[in-house]
């Protein structure tokens, strides 16, 4: 598997490659595996037909299934998580199947993807080969000492010194080594499987497609700290790329609607809770003990800000109350809903108006109201500020 491939056409399956067994059956346990690998060969063949270089699976792959790609030198991957399989799809244009039985059936040859090359990279596990690991990394205390080494290692020569005094195993010996030739470089996957460096618990190898069109997304690597450190930036990086592309609409929409600063405006010079032009937080109360407002989701798995103060990061939600109206009428009572900006909760405008407003299987709360939703209104209302949305046919 550990090769270059440039052009390759790619195959995502959603399910897995299995012969399932009919249970509360009596059979010879020959029978059974002459079935499985008369079911599987025609699997493989439905899937061979279309001549794919890289095959993606999101489950299992059984044994023989795996001994039949090899021998018609595809290269499988499995257990690809779902969201990863979707973005892959998204960028090389592939088709995403749910069964094998829909490779031959449904769309043919049109379900495979393309990029401009496939390969494999490998990096040092930074997150196992620091002085700041613990035992529960594997290798127990001693794994530890050897971690802590490894930092203090410069070059050539205090490897040799370190392998010729230090009481190691011939496997700690070639972790040693592997993780000083790896560095804080990355590494070609193939080359370093031929090396010998690419060593089990000491690097981490991650498939590359590369080529793809950049307007359908790209993949940003974050490495050279611990895995809660790179969780940190990647919950930031998420943040920022959100904030980014929020701007970027919000500022061709005023553009748009020719709408200009007024004469006597100056710009706050404190910190921006708000990432948006349109929105104002405020400042939060001086002296709160509760660092992180609430965000419409459970408080004890809220990320809790470093310094101990509310951030612009944790402040990106607002309250707001709608009410259903039918003419001048208040049909029932206002709700209070809120709306978390940048979050799992979080939709687009086209999505809100078509769930809240313009679907029209929604009914009135009010149960003694029997007018269907084109003939309310629905008013939301936060500060100052009130919109009235009426639909109609």
């Amino acid at each position: 598997m550990a090769r270059e491939i440039k052009n390759p056409r790619i195959m995502l399956l959603g399910g897995g490659i299995d012969y399932t067994r009919a249970e509360h059956r009596i059979a010879s346990l020959n029978t059974l595996l002459e079935q499985e690998g008369k079911y599987l060969q025609i699997l493989i063949a439905k899937i061979t037909k279309l001549k794919p270089n890289i095959l993606m699976v999101s489950r299992s792959v059984s044994r023989k299934a795996q001994e039949l790609l090899l021998e018609t030198n595809i290269i499988l991957l499995q257990h690809v998580k779902p969201d990863l399989m979707d973005s892959i799809a998204r960028q090389t244009g592939a088709t995403i199947l749910s069964s094998t039985d829909h490779v031959m059936n449904q769309f043919g040859a049109n379900v495979l993807g393309k990029c401009r090359r496939f390969r494999l990279v490998s990096f040092r596990d930074n997150d196992v080969w620091n002085g700041k690991a613990n035992s529960s990394h594997g290798g127990g205390d001693e794994m530890v000492k050897i971690r802590s080494l490894i930092n203090n290692i410069d070059n050539r020569k205090d490897v040799e010194a370190l392998l010729a005094t230090a009481k190691l195993t011939r496997n700690q010996r070639q972790a040693i080594l592997a993780a000083h030739l790896l560095g804080e470089k990355a590494h070609d996957g193939s080359k370093a499987v031929r090396s010998g460096i690419q060593k089990r618990g000491v690097t981490q190898t991650y498939v590359m497609v590369e080529g793809c069109p950049s307007n359908l997304g790209c993949t940003i690597i974050l490495r050279g700290a611990s895995r809660p450190a790179l969780k940190e930036v990647k919950r930031i990086l998420n943040f920022l790329i959100n904030v980014a592309y929020n701007l970027k609409l919000e500022t061709s929409f005023l553009e748009g609607r020719h709408a200009m600063l007024p004469k006597d405006y100056q710009a706050s010079l404190g910190p921006a809770m708000s990432s948006s032009l349109c929105v104002e937080y405020g400042q939060p109360p001086q002296g709160r003990k509760a660092i992180r407002p609430w965000n419409g989701g459970n408080m004890e798995s809220t990320h809790w800000s470093l310094s101990g103060k509310i951030t612009a990061l944790e402040h990106q939600s607002i309250l707001i109350s709608s009410v259903w109206m039918a003419g001048k009428t208040q049909c029932c009572p206002a709700e209070v809903k809120g709306i978390c900006y940048y979050s799992e909760k979080d939709v687009s405008l086209g999505q809100f108006l078509r769930d809240s407003c313009f679907n029209l299987t929604l009914k009135c709360q009010n149960p003694n109201c029997k007018k269907t939703v084109i003939e309310h209104s629905l008013s939301f209302v936060h500060n100052d500020g009130l919109i009235n949305i009426t639909v109609r046919q």
